[in-house]
């Protein structure tokens, strides 16, 4: 599932990391990545895609679910304009 979010509850969504269960997190930048150990435990180290956003497969992830998020963000790193590591 990909979604966006729009608005002024971007602070509040992205304070909900460390309890959700989504595959990639894609961030405008890495400032938007709360300043709390539960969170920044989970996400690890960003790759950077799409003019450096930086994306995060959390820890929770894994098995087939982690390999076909693992793909996708291989993917996003060769296609997409901006990507690579930082």
């Amino acid at each position: 599932m990909i979604a966006t979010n729009e608005g002024d509850s971007y602070p509040a969504l992205v304070k909900r990391l460390a309890p959700t269960t989504e595959d990639l997190v894609v961030l405008n930048s890495l400032s938007d990545l709360p300043d709390v150990a539960a969170v920044k435990d989970h996400v690890g180290r960003p790759q950077f895609i799409c003019g450096g956003a930086p994306a995060y497969i959390p820890d929770w992830v894994s098995g087939e679910q982690r390999e076909a998020t693992e793909i996708y963000l291989r993917f996003l790193l060769v296609h997409c304009a901006g990507s690579g590591t930082h």
